[in-house]
């Protein structure tokens, strides 16, 4: 594994994940995959009504968030740049702030990977979004070793990094028994 100036190390799928969803400064990265990862979990949740869905409903349901997202921080970059600049942006400034965060359109693709895969394998639609959104909080427990490491942590506070994301997911799944309570009190399933 290489290492970085500050002394951590990055795996290299990380490195990869990293490289595609550049922004200045890699905490912005890790902001905005935890942020998309827990919106998608908690779309993901409280929707209710999957027994009605077919497959491309689920991955409109994944994409949906994700897009908007996009689309929030393509606005919310163009009108902050417009107030520091004091001018109205060129079509160029704008596209090179739509491209700067279309990087962020690829969070849709693990979801998505992780949805069909399950699905295609023979599990039925409810129990392939749950499956999702497990993942998705294993995977802020990632994003908090991700976190750890380049925050130069070893050990124990590598190991707090972790649990802390992975609490963080659990606190979410543990939303979808308090916004749904009627279903898994009375003999329905997480």
């Amino acid at each position: 594994m290489p290492v970085r100036r500050d002394g951590a190390t990055l795996g290299r799928r990380s490195r990869r994940l990293f490289q595609a969803l550049r922004i200045p400064g890699e905490t912005g990265t890790i902001d905005r995959v935890v942020h998309a990862t827990i919106t998608v979990m908690s779309v993901l949740i409280i929707y209710d009504g999957w027994q009605n869905l077919r497959l491309l409903d689920a991955l409109g349901i994944i994409v949906g968030p994700i897009l908007a997202m996009f689309i929030s921080h393509v606005f919310s970059a163009s009108l902050a740049r417009q107030v520091a600049e004091g001018h109205r942006l060129r079509w160029n400034e704008r596209v090179g702030i739509a491209r700067a965060e279309a990087r962020f359109l690829l969070l849709a693709v693990p979801p998505t990977v992780v949805l069909v895969t399950t699905h295609l394998a023979g599990a039925s639609l409810k129990w392939s979004i749950n499956i999702t959104v497990w993942a998705g909080a294993a995977s802020l427990g990632y994003w908090g070793y991700v976190a750890g490491r380049r925050a130069g942590f070893t050990r124990w506070r590598l190991v707090g990094a972790i649990a802390g994301g992975v609490i963080v997911g659990l606190v979410i799944l543990v939303l979808q028994v308090l916004l749904q309570p009627g279903k898994v009190f009375s003999g329905g399933e997480l």
